[in-house]
């Protein structure tokens, strides 16, 4: 695995290999811009699941008052909590990769929109679909449910959970993507913004 600091583009040498060879094109946005953008909707549902997930736990609207004006505290320790956050998700996504020690083809990043892991590596169907999910259900959903369960839960703990849920909005659309257009027991290779399968 390496550092990059940029997501990497399409390579389209790779591209025509990959349709010389069978594979096919799903359909999906073709920019980070646009997929952040059809992704919308899923920030709005990944971000009521952990909301319904932390509040029989923790009620933080108790905790939320409103007195007229806004004040938002960001001191060094909560940065380093959110860089901690974004590197953890990355992780999860990245673990799940195969061949993750010894392969050259899996690139990983952190840019102004956030984290990022990517690889040309071939990954079957229900693999990237787990790889996709990962973070958001471990991060988002058991996570809380665990720290619920020994009150441990807070304000600082739950915005986290929020921040997570709604940062794999573009995981979640990448995964559909893939239930709907990619048959059963097929393989999948990211090729920067395109996806193929076979």
């Amino acid at each position: 695995m390496k550092y990059t600091k940029k997501i990497p583009g399409t390579d389209k040498e790779l591209s025509n290999t990959l349709i010389n060879e069978g594979w096919r094109k799903i359909k999906e946005p073709k920019t980070l811009a646009m997929a952040i953008l059809c992704s919308i909707p899923f920030i709005i549902i990944n971000g009521l699941i952990s909301i319904g997930v932390t509040l029989p736990f923790y009620n933080f609207l108790k905790h939320i008052s409103y007195n007229g004006s806004i004040t938002i505290n960001i001191d060094l320790k909560n940065i380093g909590c959110f860089i901690i956050l974004i590197v953890l998700h990355e992780f999860i996504h990245a673990s799940i990769i195969p061949n993750i020690i010894k392969s050259q083809n899996v690139y990983w990043g952190i840019t102004i929109f956030g984290g990022f892991v990517a690889t040309t590596e071939k990954i079957s169907k229900i693999r990237f679909i787990f790889i996709s999910l990962a973070p958001f259900v471990l991060l988002s959903i058991i996570l809380p449910i665990i720290l619920g369960a020994f009150n441990l839960l807070n304000n600082f703990i739950v915005l986290l959970i929020f921040i997570n849920a709604m940062g794999s909005s573009v995981d979640l659309l990448n995964a559909i993507l893939i239930m709907l257009q990619v048959p059963k027991n097929s393989y999948i290779i990211n090729n920067g913004f395109e996806t193929y399968f076979k």
